[in-house]
């Protein structure tokens, strides 16, 4: 008789005791997920593309990483040459009407 309401009294704490884990668990990531959203909507601005003024052209792409042209050089040696950005150098306008 003794023993099994030992064993009942330990079933029902450890019953009780895992409903507050996962209440405790259900908090934790509630308080996660808001932190997040938190610092997602307070970011001061957005990012933009930056154009930088020399490019290295390979495959039939430009790459346009670089903001000297030692920088460019340095990458391109022995795969093929700098220059600088056309897009920068004539940059597309609007017609006039």
């Amino acid at each position: 008789m003794r023993r099994d309401w030992i064993r009942s009294r330990t079933v029902n704490s450890f019953r009780r005791s895992a409903g507050a884990f996962r209440i405790a668990r259900l908090v934790r990531y509630a308080a996660a997920g808001l932190a997040i959203v938190i610092a997602a909507s307070s970011s001061p601005r957005t990012a933009h593309a930056q154009e930088y003024p020399w490019h290295l052209a390979r495959e039939g792409y430009l790459y346009c990483f670089y903001k000297t042209q030692q920088q460019c050089q340095w990458t391109a040696s022995g795969i093929s040459g700098c220059a600088l950005n056309p897009r920068l150098l004539f940059p597309i306008k609007p017609r006039d009407s």
